[in-house]
């Protein structure tokens, strides 16, 4: 009959101070590089914990620093949509960004749910939190203040009483000059904004800076947003099917430019000659549109990586300033034919 087999035993630190013959407080600080210790004896420690195959308990480390090596990343404004809302281009793209710069500077990243009261919260301690899109009367926000605990936004807090929290930003200012330009230069004249219900500072600061624009130009504003509890594609056919319908719109993220193409081909409409397309987006030409939207790309790998960067040098006490990324317009079939 088979022995039966037990759980490998972990090595820990008392064992290495056994195959040393030192006290665990030496070997501690040998392998921590604490301490006065002689370079022989920390060669020597270090060798013995390598040939037992030694390795830090994470959450013994944790105890003694205060720290778990761990940074959370959140959606404010999804705490009550579906969590696949998360797995937009957007986000994605800014996930990775932010777990290749945590990677790089030896810290994991765990995606966590927009809701903090959530069990999930309870069972991954986190050193600092990166919070997408703040909205008004933020719970991540407060629960944070609460706790203590240090928090990067992607986008300012709307709030008052967060202006001293880092926080990453797009230059929008720039950005949507240069897509609102392009739909003019490509021949539109009655521009709209497809917009969104969300209370963030991307929506809010978007509408602004439209409104400034068309100002400028002498045109009128038209701001068309989908109700709380209604589907994008009924706002896009609200405004497509108007008797003074835009002959350009621009959506401010990926579903409102699916909204926008689902609504001009139920109406027969054709792209762009009877209405140009533009769309805030990390791809040019996501799968499951028809048609290559001209987008405006926000970065949102870089701004992740920022984001990442940031909270770890907050962690660190590290003061610097609050990062503004560069947006780029890439025009594509649904502005210009051909």
């Amino acid at each position: 009959m088979a022995a039966k087999r037990g759980k490998p035993k972990r090595i820990g630190i008392r064992d290495v101070a056994e195959a040393t013959g030192l006290s665990i407080t030496t070997v501690s600080h040998a392998l921590s590089g604490k301490g006065q210790i002689a370079p022989d004896t920390r060669d020597r420690v270090r060798a013995a914990a390598e040939r037992l195959g030694y390795r830090p308990d994470p959450v013994a480390r944790g105890l003694v620093s205060g720290r778990t090596g761990i940074l959370g990343l959140a959606v404010s404004h999804m705490a009550e949509g579906p969590w696949e809302g998360t797995y937009r281009p957007y986000y994605a793209a800014f996930s990775a960004g932010a777990t290749m710069a945590a990677i790089e500077r030896d810290y994991a990243l765990v995606v966590l749910p927009g809701d903090p009261a959530s069990g999930l919260w309870s069972r991954v301690p986190v050193d600092g939190l990166i919070i997408v899109d703040p909205v008004r009367e933020d719970p991540l926000l407060l629960d944070c203040a609460r706790r203590g605990l240090p928090v990067v936004t992607d986008g300012r807090p709307i709030d008052p009483g967060y202006d001293t929290v880092p926080t990453v930003e797009s230059d929008l200012a720039t950005g949507m000059r240069a897509i609102l330009d392009h739909l003019w230069d490509s021949g539109g004249r009655s521009i709209a904004l497809l917009s969104g219900a969300e209370a963030d500072s991307y929506t809010m600061d978007c509408e602004d800076l439209y409104r400034r624009w068309c100002a400028e130009r002498g045109t009128t504003a038209r701001i068309e947003a989908p109700a709380r509890d209604e589907e994008p594609a009924a706002a896009a056919r609200r405004l497509l099917d108007s008797p003074t319908r835009p002959d350009a719109v621009h959506g401010l993220n990926e579903t409102y430019g699916q909204a926008l193409l689902v609504a001009a081909r139920r109406l027969t409409l054709d792209i762009p000659g009877d209405v140009r397309l533009s769309v805030m987006s990390e791809t040019a030409a996501p799968k499951d549109w028809d048609i290559p939207l001209t987008v405006l790309s926000l970065d949102a790998k870089r701004i992740g990586a920022e984001a990442a960067s940031l909270l770890i040098d907050t962690l660190a006490g590290t003061s610097r300033r609050n990062p503004v990324v560069p947006c780029t317009v890439v025009p594509r079939d649904s502005t210009f034919a051909g």
